[in-house]
């Protein structure tokens, strides 16, 4: 265990997307807990972790004790559905999804100690904002690089267009849904570990990231895995939270304001 955090501020490793197996909508794809992703994230040297269930907040004090006590900063997240199919990241606001459920009701719940992030924005599919990005850039803080791709085939390129344009910080993430996912794509945040200094520091753009990209067998067995347990949801039923594992994120304090540098660093 790395129990005891060093302070001030230096480059953490984090990832910002990532499910497990309370996620009521993953249909039992994420095959291990909260506890054991934690373990897994430590052991590969990250100090920054949000699990952002679907729909549902997992976040606990509990929980981020546990991961403080693995020198994890654990941050309070969830993806939510927003206007009835497109996904959307946000943190540090304590509501549940049902007043998240669109993207006005999230605009009216921002605050500068929130972070609301576009997850894989211009890839193929239903859940994928796309235009709702490009009608309310001034919502998104930040735009995520996921680590879905191979290389000959990367959909975050649109994305990295519309980053320059608008000067949103890029966040990289793995959308983790099995644990040999953790180490290929993730960001490194130039903070102090703890909740407040992390969201600031990402809204500013004190960021790096760095992507490796998938293999096409790992690509194929992600996709395999997902399509199978979708297909057959008798196997493997979306899953109840229990109400015990659940707890509203907190808000944090003060504003600061943006900076304007932002450092990217991505792997071929």
């Amino acid at each position: 265990m790395r129990g005891n955090f060093r302070s001030g501020k230096r480059w953490l490793k984090a990832e910002m997307h990532a499910h497990c197996n309370l996620d009521p909508q993953d249909y039992g794809i994420s095959q291990y807990s909260p506890e054991q992703l934690i373990r897994a994230a430590a052991g590969q040297g990250y100090e920054i972790l949000s699990i952002t269930c679907h729909d549902v907040n997992i976040w606990s004090e509990k929980l981020s004790d546990y991961a403080r006590s693995h020198g994890i900063t654990l941050i309070p997240g969830m993806e939510v559905t927003t206007e009835r199919t497109r996904h959307t990241l946000v943190y540090n606001i304590d509501k549940g999804p049902e007043s998240l459920d669109t993207l006005e009701k999230i605009r009216k719940l921002s605050r500068e100690e929130a972070l609301i992030v576009a997850p894989h924005p211009f890839y193929p599919g239903r859940t994928c904002l796309r235009g709702y990005l490009e009608m309310n850039p001034d919502l998104f803080d930040a735009v995520e690089y996921s680590g879905f791709l191979v290389r000959s085939l990367n959909f975050n390129r649109r994305m990295m267009t519309f980053s320059k344009r608008t000067g949103k910080t890029v966040l990289a993430c793995g959308d983790i849904h099995h644990l040999w996912q953790l180490g290929k794509t993730y960001t490194w945040i130039y903070a102090e570990p703890e909740i407040q200094s992390i969201v600031y520091a990402i809204k500013q753009g004190q960021v790096r990231i760095e992507t490796t990209p998938l293999t096409w067998f790992e690509a194929a067995g992600w996709w395999a895995t997902a399509l199978c347990r979708k297909i057959l949801p008798a196997n493997s039923p979306p899953r109840s939270v229990p109400s015990d594992k659940i707890e509203n994120g907190r808000r944090f304090g003060t504003s600061q304001e943006r900076m304007e540098s932002q450092s990217i660093h991505v792997g071929q």
